[in-house]
């Protein structure tokens, strides 16, 4: 009951269904909105049984996070200069660049709810 009171000053969620069946070590990626028109776009992974939810714009020269395995079943990656980021926390592996930014994620069900 605690947990859904703070949830209404957390900001705005959204709801994703079927996500229970996403495999360990795989990400997809979702739209929110329009993202030509400020929608936004993330990648959701599960690792180690958790979810977890990283912003597709890459934080290096805005490449595009991809989907699909995690490389070295741990990490996403941007394809445009091969970087890598930690989904449990946005931190860059291996090279110097900013963060990739995350979001809040709460498995609910078969889906979750994320905080953009």
């Amino acid at each position: 009951m605690l947990g859904r009171l703070l949830d209404l000053f957390r900001g705005r969620s959204i709801v994703i269904h079927g996500v229970a069946k996403l495999p360990d070590g795989q990400s997809k990626k979702f739209d929110i909105g329009d993202p030509l028109a400020g929608g936004r776009q993330f990648v959701l992974c599960r690792l180690d049984g958790e979810l977890f939810a990283v912003d597709a714009l890459c934080p290096h020269e805005s490449g595009r996070i991809s989907d699909g395995p995690l490389v070295d079943g741990r990490h996403v990656m941007c394809p445009l200069h091969n970087y890598k980021f930690d989904p449990k926390t946005g931190a860059a592996v291996g090279r110097v660049c900013k963060n990739a930014r995350t979001y809040r994620v709460r498995e609910e069900q078969d889906g979750c709810r994320v905080w953009v």
